[in-house]
């Protein structure tokens, strides 16, 4: 099996990975590429140490027979142990134990069977499995191979990571990816160029590298650090590019989430006086300058938080002083032109942006929303900022439409515990929307809350509970009580149905 292993060639698309298909379940959560690793990575906790222990065992076990003795069946084992479970968890362990005992004897089998799995591997655990061996046993020539697998985001961070010990300089190799992937993988790559002198990175990072189709807040300091952006911005004379990429890394700081905010990043006061110094003299900005200079705006406006900036390199005259730069920027008169053309864009993020900044300036855009919940009623993402704009003169007409084109029948099928995320699932989502706002109107939609009560998504019934219980006792319909009651004999989920029957007895 071994001779035969230097024969495959890499020919994968990097749009695809390898997996086995296989139903999907009603409450199973599905996963864009890498977002597991990713999600695991940033925010979950570690497994147990004993079990960490045990998956360490069995791999090592599974991987040292296989060494031994090549055969179908110890290949077939070591492959069983490898999918059974996300390999992410384990890795650190599993290289440091492999460098100790396994490498020093086996490197050049070790990278035999990092090959055969990259790219024979069906499932993609088994495939980041044998990206990982090529990251402790590797050579040189395996680079191509990693370049094209680091691809999908799926397995950039393992492809980024091995590449850094088969290449002779792992910034621009790291950097070549970075530039090719969008996702989780630009996340992930770019998190291992942290401080790199680089001049070109640096600059990449300040006007590109800090975007991802995740959410830029996660690479937003890291790039402005890294890219010394008080620094580039302190110049008298800038592109365009930085300028958009400051606004964009500067927005990113001061809405927060994932990693740093504004108060995080130390060359803030700088960075956010140089970028409106450029702000104030540069024509045709697009809406994301809007967006930026708003939120900074009311950051600078909020007064929570000041006492502990005036330690920081704030002080009250600066702020002052960029509060009434950020009113400037703001008040100019082409931006309500600017929003009006974009909420017309077909393009749906565009058109999102616009509507943030139609709202931070008080326009109404119901009425677009309207025509585009009418215009896809199951699948629109306008049911939100519809209902968000809808008042009491309006919500009747608002509820007799959803009644209309949702299949509440349907809808109505009896309680589960599913989750209702994913396809078939998207009229579920759209009633979610109306029932969340009904609780601002008590007394309407009486028809939705019944159906809502009988959705086997979760999320529904709880909706559809809260809604009624704003209800005064005196307008329930006759059969409100009956319906509660029943909705608590068949209640799968405890919590929800402790709430009903809480609901009944102070009725």
């Amino acid at each position: 099996m071994f001779r035969s292993i230097s024969i495959f060639a890499t020919t994968r698309k990097p749009q695809t990975f390898p997996t086995l298909p296989r139903p999907r379940k009603p409450n199973e959560l599905s996963w864009s590429s890498g977002a597991l690793d990713g999600v695991f990575g940033h925010h979950m906790s570690s497994p147990s140490s004993e079990e960490i222990s045990r998956r360490i065992q069995e791999v090592l076990d599974a991987l040292k027979r296989l060494l031994k003795h090549t055969s179908n069946s110890s290949l077939k084992a070591l492959y069983e142990v490898v999918i059974e479970e996300p390999f992410l968890p384990i890795a650190d362990a599993i290289q440091a134990e492999l460098s100790k005992k396994l490498v020093p004897s086996h490197r050049e089998r070790l990278g035999q069977v990092g090959r055969f799995f990259a790219v024979g591997a069906d499932q993609k655990e088994a495939t980041k499995f044998g990206i990982f061996l090529l990251g402790v046993a590797g050579i040189q020539s395996d680079a191509p191979l990693l370049e094209t697998l680091a691809l999908n985001d799926e397995f950039t961070l393992f492809a980024a990571l091995a590449l850094a010990h088969v290449v002779d300089d792992p910034a621009q190799a790291l950097w070549k990816i970075a530039k090719r992937v969008h996702g989780w993988g630009r996340i992930q790559v770019v998190e291992r160029l942290v401080g790199t002198r680089n001049l070109e990175i640096q600059a990449w990072m300040l006007r590109e590298g800090f975007r991802n189709q995740v959410m830029d807040g996660y690479l937003a300091g890291i790039c402005a650090r890294t890219g010394n952006l008080h620094r580039a911005l302190g110049s008298p004379h800038i592109d365009r590019q930085l300028l958009d990429g400051a606004a964009g890394i500067i927005r990113a700081l001061i809405l927060g989430g994932p990693a740093d905010s504004i108060d995080d990043y130390e060359h803030a006061p700088a960075a956010i006086q140089s970028y409106l110094s450029h702000a104030l003299k540069a024509d045709g900005l697009d809406l994301d300058h809007f967006l930026c200079v708003s939120e900074l705006l009311q950051f600078l406006s909020n007064e929570d938080g000041w006492e502990s900036r005036f330690s920081k390199g704030w002080t009250g005259e600066l702020r002052d002083r960029l509060r009434e730069r950020c009113r400037q920027i703001v008040d100019r008169g082409v931006w309500r032109d600017k929003i009006a053309v974009a909420l017309e864009s077909e393009d749906p993020m565009i058109f999102y942006e616009a509507d943030l900044a139609a709202a931070k300036l008080g326009i109404n855009t119901r009425d677009l929303h309207f025509a585009r919940v009418r215009s896809a009623p199951i699948t629109s993402d306008s049911w939100y900022r519809l209902l968000q704009q809808t008042d009491e003169s309006q919500i009747d007409e608002v509820v007799d439409f959803a009644a209309r084109v949702l299949p509440l029948e349907k809808i109505a099928s009896g309680p589960d515990n599913h989750l209702g995320l994913g396809p078939g699932y998207e009229a579920h989502g759209a009633l979610d929307w109306v029932l969340q706002e009904l609780k601002r109107f008590p007394g309407r939609g009486w028809e939705l809350i019944r159906v809502g009560l009988r959705s086997p998504v979760v999320r529904n019934r709880n909706m559809a509970l809260q809604a009624f219980l704003a209800w005064q006792r005196d307008r329930w319909p006759a059969e409100g009580l009956g319906l509660l009651q029943q909705a608590a004999r068949t209640e799968p989920d405890e919590d929800l149905r402790g709430r009903l029957e809480k609901a009944i007895r102070s009725n």
